[in-house]
């Protein structure tokens, strides 16, 4: 498959970029900013994997430039949305961004997203626990523009016609590490004592889901646990 993945820079997004790479998808990896020359010799540059089993294309864009999103999704089965809100990118990135992604995918007939968001961003009509309601308000007081942009993100994803098929996954806090290879999708809303995620298993669920329709036009949890690509990978 040809998977491209928006905020290849990201700590989700590069490791995203190497997920697909060992699993031998076509990728353009497309990111704000310059991106450094692939240095094959590094295990650690998903650029320089260009020896593995499959081959990436950086690309340099902007997601607010609509022209530049479209010609980087010409020709893709699946993108991976992986931009968040930081110091440079404004607090609106993903409500100014994401409709560019979602025209481009519907004129070009690309059938698949996966988007990223958080476990505290609330979807309408689902119902959490205390400890859940808890981890939301939080997030709501002390994420500020990350949460208001992830859940206009959801709105717009709601919005979209059947055409396109999208997941998006609500993990809860992150963690900087690679895939550990245990990860599970889960419709219940986890509580205060969640474990941190690592970024590898967020990038390994989104390549997974992004060759599959599981979970299609949903939101699930992304907890860390007992599963991964091979394994279960929901929990009733």
């Amino acid at each position: 498959m040809r998977l491209v993945v928006l905020g290849a820079r990201g700590g989700v997004g590069r490791r995203a970029v190497r997920a697909a790479v060992d699993r031998g998808h076509d990728v353009v990896a497309a990111a704000r900013g310059p991106q450094a020359p692939p240095d094959p010799a590094d295990p650690t540059d998903p650029v320089g994997a260009l020896g593995a089993r499959g081959r990436v294309v950086p690309v340099e864009l902007d997601v607010r430039d609509a022209a530049a999103v479209r010609r980087a999704l010409e020709g893709a089965d699946a993108a991976l949305w992986c931009v968040g809100v930081t110091p440079r990118s404004g607090g609106d990135v993903g409500r100014s961004a994401l409709p560019h992604v979602l025209t481009a995918l519907r004129e070009l007939g690309v059938p698949r997203l996966v988007t990223v968001s958080g476990a505290g961003v609330a979807v309408p009509g689902e119902r959490k626990g205390p400890g859940a309601r808890l981890v939301s308000a939080a997030a709501r007081r002390f994420g500020g523009d990350l949460v208001r942009d992830k859940e206009g993100e959801h709105a717009l994803l709601a919005a979209t016609g059947g055409e396109l098929s999208w997941t998006e996954v609500r993990p809860p806090r992150l963690r900087e590490a690679d895939a550990t290879g245990s990860w599970v999708l889960s419709e219940r809303a986890p509580g205060l004592t969640a474990r941190a995620v690592a970024k590898g298993d967020v990038a390994e669920a989104l390549v997974h889901l992004a060759t599959s329709r599981e979970q299609d036009r949903r939101s699930p949890f992304l907890l860390a646990g007992t599963g991964g690509p091979d394994g279960p990978r929901r929990q009733r």
